[in-house]
């Protein structure tokens, strides 16, 4: 753990404290599933080589903020960077994925079918333990 990361979740605990709902949501979702999903983006394609490779549990958890939050990919990004919980739920990575990293993987995911899949995992997940998602 870098020290930067020691200080931010020192700074976290009162976030913590005060209900973050997000916590929840990370505690709640066996992120396991996710993974094999997001890995068909990266693996066996030899176009992808030269970018550095970003944490599947990243994406996933960026996309879920982007769509729970309504954010544009620049939003996303800058909202990861200020603050605290998002950075919480993201697991307080050293590199935070850059808005035109977010859009390109995404544009990926679409491609292959697999947005779909991985909002229908969540979904399932949610149904499981009686979460209701209300929009408004």
């Amino acid at each position: 753990m870098s020290f930067n990361q020691f200080i931010l979740k020192e700074q976290y605990e009162k976030v913590k404290g005060l209900g973050d709902r997000l916590e929840l949501m990370k505690e709640q979702i066996e992120w396991k599933p996710f993974v094999p999903l997001v890995s068909k983006i990266f693996h066996g394609n030899e176009k992808e080589v030269g970018r550095p490779h970003t944490d599947e549990l990243i994406i996933v958890r960026s996309m879920l903020l982007q769509g729970w939050y309504g954010l544009s990919d620049p939003e996303l990004e800058f909202q990861c960077h200020d603050r605290l919980s998002f950075r919480n739920f993201l697991g307080f990575p050293e590199i935070i994925p850059d808005f035109t990293t977010i859009w390109k993987i995404r544009d990926k995911l679409k491609e292959k079918r697999i947005g779909g899949e991985i909002w229908n995992e969540l979904q399932r997940q949610l149904d499981e333990k009686g979460y209701k998602i209300k929009k408004g």
